[in-house]
């Protein structure tokens, strides 16, 4: 039988999960500084937050995360990448309310809660090296992808363009969470997917990238 994972697809319109949300306007838990863009120097698009939730989603010592990307329609930024400043993913532990710094000026994307589901999916199948994968592994592979939640916390990354796992601090960074496009109309190119990681040593280190389909 194929080994599997628990994980949890994000669900959305759900409920039960307090502060997990796409859109809108971004929910401080502490004091949150709104990131500018690297590359323009503009305020960044918020995407979405993540909460700390035991059993499900490890931020320790964070209390959320927080996930936005350039949009300048004036600039060509390299946003899917994690290393050319065009995105952010902001931790911040539990404080007093604060959001600061200059904001995004443009349409925010519509707000979504988010809930979690219990899922699973075959880890062994989407950790194969294609590289080195038989047809018929490959084959099995494409079941896999197709199966597994398009949006989710935990398991392993469902890839559309081939492993872009970053790293830092010298290591493969570890994977947290992915986001599809859809239903939210966000910007990962063509219905692409977004990609949150996490530093395996300093754990307020948090990478973003996306790819499109």
């Amino acid at each position: 039988m194929p080994s599997t994972a628990p994980l949890w697809a994000l669900v959305p319109g759900g409920a039960g999960v307090p502060l997990a949300k796409v859109g809108g306007e971004p929910e401080p838990v502490g004091t949150l500084r709104w990131p500018a863009c690297a590359m323009c120097g503009t305020p960044m698009r918020f995407l979405f937050q993540l909460p700390h939730v035991p059993g499900k989603v490890d931020l320790s010592p964070s209390a959320a995360v927080y996930v936005f990307q350039c949009e300048n329609p004036d600039t060509v930024c390299y946003r899917s990448m994690p290393d050319d400043g065009a995105n952010a993913a902001v931790p911040v532990r539990a404080g007093p309310p604060q959001l600061e710094g200059a904001r995004f000026t443009g349409l925010a994307y519509h707000p979504w809660s988010l809930g979690f589901a219990p899922a699973e999916e075959d880890t062994a199948t989407l950790s194969l090296d294609v590289n080195e994968a038989t047809r018929e592994q490959l084959k099995a592979l494409d079941r896999a992808q197709e199966e597994a939640p398009e949006s989710k916390v935990g398991g392993v990354a469902v890839w559309l363009n081939g492993d872009a796992v970053p790293t830092c601090c010298g290591e493969p960074a570890r994977f947290v969470a992915q986001l599809s496009a859809m239903p939210f109309g966000l910007e990962f190119g063509d219905n692409g997917r977004g990609y949150l990681f996490r530093c395996q040593r300093e754990p307020e280190h948090f990478r973003f990238l996306s790819q499109g389909a």
